[in-house]
């Protein structure tokens, strides 16, 4: 079964969103792209839930300084055959200083697992490593 293009198009607005989210400091807009139990896990440990992803983010960005772009780059979306209505979608993240003149901070890979909800997309899992 393949993903239809309707779902693909919602799961790289949900990245897109998060992208936003992290970009305007918003860690209660972000956490509710994500499921509730939700696990976030990388260099900086796991953490899940809402509770544990809002305060993880909020340090991470912290760390960025006050201004950073977060950029999802070539997402991949492929469907998760052995559970309809799940997906994984692979990508590169940019994080960029706007400067003047603009730096760029860090490349990540990340991984998300998706499931589709009555409410929509969902993140069930981001896994963040280095490329």
């Amino acid at each position: 079964m393949t993903l239809a293009a309707r779902d693909r198009l919602d799961i790289l607005e949900l990245l897109a969103r998060a992208d936003n989210a992290a970009t305007r400091r918003d860690a209660a807009g972000y956490a509710r792209l994500f499921s509730d139990d939700a696990i976030l896990d990388g260099a900086k440990g796991e953490h899940r839930g809402h509770d544990e992803l809002i305060t993880a983010v909020g340090q991470v960005w912290a760390a960025e300084g006050k201004d950073s772009v977060h950029l999802t780059l070539n997402a991949v979306i492929d469907e998760n055959g052995d559970r309809p209505g799940s997906a994984t979608a692979t990508l590169v993240l940019v994080i960029i200083d706007p400067g003047p003149p603009p730096t760029l901070r860090s490349v990540s890979t990340i991984v998300q697992r998706l499931e589709k909800s009555v409410e929509g997309w969902k993140i069930t899992r981001r896994t963040v490593s280095s490329p």
